[in-house]
């Protein structure tokens, strides 16, 4: 994939999601047996008619949906009961944020051996592509580096990275590269 081109979804992708999307919503409530049969073998068939990498796009896409529903439901909890939630000690409630484990073993391994990483990103700005990231840090769930395609040194969500792999490229990492992070 090129560093300007972007991901097409298609509409098997489309179907995949929303029968991925169903199943999460279906699992947290009472469905006849019979009916959970056929939503798992509708959502399997769908899975079926993908190439490994849509597969993970897909997946990277929903458990992102299901990352911000979380945070919307917070969000909107933190709205109706304010006073309770601000008399905690720490002030706000902050949902957890699933994100592949290999992504950040990837990263954290690039960040250790100061090595670039090659990653897909699916950004909520600039949309889908492949970057390569000088990896600084990881605070999970976020990773700071220099990101070779913007310029700037950046913070990246582990939950946005499609694929990632580490690449041969060493680099060096300024001293004041926190003062940079936008």
């Amino acid at each position: 994939m090129s560093k300007k081109q972007h991901i097409r979804w298609t509409e098997e992708m489309y179907a995949c999601l929303a029968w991925r999307l169903f199943e999460d919503l279906y699992g947290a409530t009472e469905w006849y047996e019979e009916e959970d049969q056929r939503i798992h073998s509708y959502a399997k068939a769908a899975r079926e008619k993908l190439d490994v990498f849509s597969r993970k796009v897909v997946d990277n896409r929903a458990r992102r949906l299901s990352n911000e529903y979380h945070e919307h439901i917070l969000y909107s909890l933190e709205k109706m009961y304010w006073h309770e939630i601000h008399d905690r000690d720490d002030g706000y409630l902050q949902p957890p944020i699933e994100y592949d484990t290999h992504h950040y073993e990837t990263w954290s391994e690039g960040v250790h051996k100061r090595r670039t990483v090659r990653m897909v990103y699916d950004s909520t700005t600039s949309g889908t592509s492949e970057r390569l990231v000088d990896p600084y840090q990881t605070r999970t769930p976020y990773g700071d580096g220099y990101c070779h395609k913007s310029g700037e040194v950046r913070k990246f969500r582990f939950d946005r990275i499609i694929d990632i792999t580490l690449t041969d490229q060493m680099f060096e990492k300024p001293k004041h590269w926190k003062e940079m992070v936008k």
